[in-house]
């Protein structure tokens, strides 16, 4: 049987962002996940969801999240220190640099301090109906 992987996992940690300002707007936070996901060539099943959370200077941001038939992807940030998060979780390959393109189109220039792209699912099958009657096996009262 052939392993594959079943899509891929991004996270970035987003530094020195030039323009702090749409960090703190959820207007702005939900065009940026709409512009993802559609860039991405991928389909929201619910969302953009975004909200601010007010706290110290420190602790205080804004979070949105667009759930995908792709699976998700999130932003949570730190306007009051030019920083971000961001996770893009898919059952399906995507361009990482599409992703780039559209954080800076959307925020400005900036810098990822930290990046990590990992495959998920490798232990599946190309054949995925295989997988999932494995699945249902397994779950099914004995």
């Amino acid at each position: 049987m052939r392993h594959t992987t079943y899509g891929m996992h991004l996270t970035l940690r987003l530094a020195d962002v030039r323009r702090p300002e749409a960090l703190d707007d959820l207007t702005a936070l939900s065009r940026f996940l709409s512009a993802l996901v559609t860039c991405l060539g991928m389909r929201i099943l619910a969302g953009p969801i975004v909200a601010r959370e007010e706290g110290t200077i420190e602790t205080s941001g804004c979070s949105g999240v667009v759930i995908l038939y792709e699976s998700h992807a999130a932003i949570h940030t730190y306007p009051h220190r030019a920083a971000a998060f961001v996770d893009v979780f898919s059952c399906r390959d995507f361009a990482v640099a599409q992703v780039a393109d559209t954080l800076a189109e959307h925020f400005g220039d900036h810098q990822v301090v930290e990046q990590t792209l990992a495959n998920r699912g490798f232990h599946w099958s190309a054949d995925t109906s295989i997988e999932m009657l494995e699945w249902r096996r397994q779950r099914s009262p004995r």
